[in-house]
């Protein structure tokens, strides 16, 4: 599809400055990160998707982002991951599932696009391979090409987005992770601009759950997305979890709470993660 080559060309050329600093950011953290290089490698193979999240959200109701959030409550996302055995199935207003399912990513940085709109400040992050900006702009291009490529096939999609629900839809599940302003958190327009405010939860940060998924209880979603996401019917247990990637900073952090659980995941840093890719093709790392 030539369109879609010519996005991909262009964000090229604006991710190269991101691919430049990782090699110098690399040596910077050079003992380190060998330290978790043979981790990486082994697990980015295991991995046959990826779930993005944050450790906190304020909390909603019945499992599902958009269901009544309460704004003046928070709730520890990683905690309840841990005890629950894992990624529930819930409602998406988006997708015709015919029930509950749990979203997957089928690459990496679709689903760390998702986990970085957890983090409160830049600082968060000794490097990123692209910024959140960078990587939603870049998705929402991807997003409207796919759409017009096969507008048919996206008819009862287009209908479901024109319903009058879809507004707060959209604003219910950005409440999840910041406080809306006279009734909401983004505009749609600034939505399909890449502009979607970040967490304002104290101590927010992203986490990134890498999964090996059984393949036997996956569906496809719409063709729109069917090239960065799938969705399990049944829930992703934590002995299907192949790792888990918090920021740098953080890695002690979580490791201590795993082991107060009882859990061994391995851990890794998400800089690290994106440094290990930055050399990877735009097209292999963005989707399928």
């Amino acid at each position: 599809m030539w369109l879609e080559q010519l996005v991909i060309k262009k964000a090229e050329k604006k991710l190269q400055p991101y691919r430049k600093q990782a090699e110098s950011v690399k040596q910077e953290f050079a003992e380190q990160y060998q330290k978790y290089l043979p981790q990486i490698t082994t697990l980015y193979t295991q991995a046959t998707h990826w779930h993005g999240t944050g450790r906190y959200h304020y909390q909603h109701n019945n499992g599902s982002r958009y269901e009544a959030v309460k704004i003046d409550e928070t709730i520890d996302i990683l905690e309840a991951i841990l005890k629950s055995d894992g990624l529930k199935p819930h409602y998406d207003p988006w997708i015709n599932s015919g029930g509950k399912t749990v979203s997957l990513a089928t690459v990496r940085m679709h689903a760390r696009a998702f986990a970085r709109i957890h983090a409160v400040e830049k600082g968060t992050f000794i490097y990123e391979l692209g910024s959140i900006k960078y990587w939603l702009r870049f998705y929402f291009a991807l997003l409207f090409i796919w759409l017009f490529a096969n507008l048919w096939s996206h008819r009862n999609f287009i209908r479901d987005t024109l319903r009058t629900l879809f507004f707060k839809d959209v604003q219910n599940w950005a409440s999840a992770i910041r406080k809306p302003q006279k009734g909401k958190v983004i505009g749609i327009l600034d939505m399909f601009k890449g502009d979607i405010p970040t967490s304002d939860i104290a101590g927010n940060y992203p986490i990134l759950f890498g999964i090996k998924a059984d393949t036997k209880e996956l569906i496809d979603t719409i063709p729109l997305t069917h090239k960065v996401e799938q969705r399990s019917l049944k829930p992703i247990t934590l002995n299907m979890f192949t790792h888990i990637e918090v920021p740098l900073q953080k890695v002690s952090e979580t490791d201590f709470l795993l082991k107060k659980h009882n859990i061994d995941i391995p851990v890794l840093a998400l800089e690290f993660g994106d440094i290990y890719l930055a050399d990877t093709p735009l097209n292999e790392l963005a989707f399928s």
